[in-house]
Order: C-alpha cells, then sequence, then structure tokens
C-alpha cells in the first residue's frame, strides 16, 4: 500500500509571515472617502459665514453644518428657518438667512417692524437693529417694504442684523431651487482676519490662530 500524504504545513507554521499588504488599508480609505462624499453631496454640506448679515446669531467665520435632506422630505422652508442658499445672482456664492415668509403668505415691514399675514412677527432672539433711522421707502426698502405676496415655489428672507443685511427686501424672493438647506450647528468658529492672510504672514497667521477660535461657539444648535 502506498504512503498517506501528510498535510503541508502552513505559512506560519512553516515560519513564513503571513503577507498583509496595502490592499486592506486601500479599501478602508476608499470606502470612507465615499462615505464622506455620500455623506457631503446627500446629506450634509459644510458652511462658512462670510458675513455680519446673521448677527447675533451667526457670526462671520462661523462654520455650520447644513441638513440637505430636510425640505426634501418634509417641504418648503418654514417661518423662522435658517436657510443656506445659492444667490440668485451669482449661484457660486452661498449665503445663509432666515425665511420669513412662504408660499400663499403675505409679507410686509413697517417702520422696522415685519408682519406676516397681517400679524406681527416676533424678532428671532439673537436679532439687532443698529440704526435708530426709520429710512421711507422712497429712499430704500430696507424700514418700509411691501405688501408682498409670496407666489408658489419661493420664499421670503431677511438677515438677522436687520439694519445691516442685504436680502430680500433688496434683491427680490428666493426661489427654494437654490436652496441648499438647513442650517443645524456650529461645529467650528473662528474670528476673521482684519487683514488678508497674504499681508499678515503665514507665521502670524498660525500663532494668532488659537487666540481667534471661538470655543463657546462650538456646538451651539441653530435650529
Amino acid at each position: 500500500m502506498g504512503k498517506t500524504p501528510r498535510p503541508r504545513a502552513s505559512g506560519a507554521k512553516r515560519g513564513k509571515k503571513p503577507r498583509f499588504g496595502t490592499r486592506p488599508y486601500a479599501k478602508v480609505a476608499l470606502g470612507v472617502l465615499a462615505l464622506a462624499l455620500l455623506l457631503r453631496f446627500t446629506v450634509v454640506y459644510p458652511f462658512r459665514m462670510p458675513s455680519r448679515s446673521m448677527e447675533d446669531t451667526l457670526w462671520a467665520g462661523d462654520c455650520l453644518l447644513v441638513d440637505k435632506l430636510v425640505y426634501a422630505v418634509w417641504g418648503q422652508p418654514g417661518s423662522g428657518d435658517v436657510v443656506v442658499f445659492q444667490f440668485p445672482a451669482d449661484p457660486q456664492r452661498i449665503y445663509a438667512k432666515r425665511c420669513i415668509a412662504s408660499a400663499g403668505q403675505i409679507v410686509e415691514i413697517r417702520n422696522k417692524v415685519v408682519y406676516v399675514d397681517g400679524h406681527r412677527l416676533p424678532d428671532p432672539p439673537y436679532s439687532k437693529y443698529v440704526d435708530v433711522r426709520i429710512l421711507p421707502v422712497e429712499k430704500a426698502p430696507r424700514d418700509n417694504y411691501g405688501p408682498q405676496s409670496i407666489p408658489s415655489g419661493y420664499i421670503f428672507v431677511l438677515g438677522d442684523n436687520r439694519d445691516n443685511s442685504r436680502d430680500s427686501r433688496h434683491w427680490g424672493l428666493l426661489s427654494t431651487d437654490l436652496i441648499v438647506g438647513k442650517g443645524r450647528c456650529v461645529y467650528w468658529s473662528y474670528e476673521p482676519l482684519l487683514r488678508q492672510a497674504a499681508e499678515v504672514g503665514w507665521f502670524e497667521t498660525l500663532v494668532r490662530l488659537p487666540a481667534r477660535i471661538r470655543w463657546s461657539r462650538i456646538g451651539t444648535w441653530i435650529g
């Protein structure tokens, strides 16, 4: 009778080290990147507040997480929502304002006081006015506007810094097709440089960075 063949020892038992290579790590990295891109284009959008028009709700330099799904699921924005959108005159620029009125409503501003459907709309908790003057409608639409009926597919938006914001009073109603999403929370915040980084220099910019971070703003819930 022939001899029974013996099982061959594995590479580990023969003293050879298993070869893992870089392929598993590359797969993990690609998976994380794909997930990040999926979230970026379908669920959340990172946005940095470029101006002071939403003070004191949002400060210039606040970085927001924007919910891109909420309006796709629940419909058009409601009064009080902080919406992030493409600027109608230049869609490459992204802004944030507060929705005041939506389709089917009538908005009017009389001596800085906002009315929706004939009822006074309370000012947001952190909104402000910085100019005591009341401008007549013949001079500017800042303090007196409307009444304006909101047609289907549009909303009326204002900045919370009411005397220092260019919004629907100046450039018209906002098409809902331009809305990116709803601002949810501040995930990072830093005070912008008064001068351009090129003028300050990279070393001075780096040294000043810790002092510019607004730690108390991080985690602030917008709604």
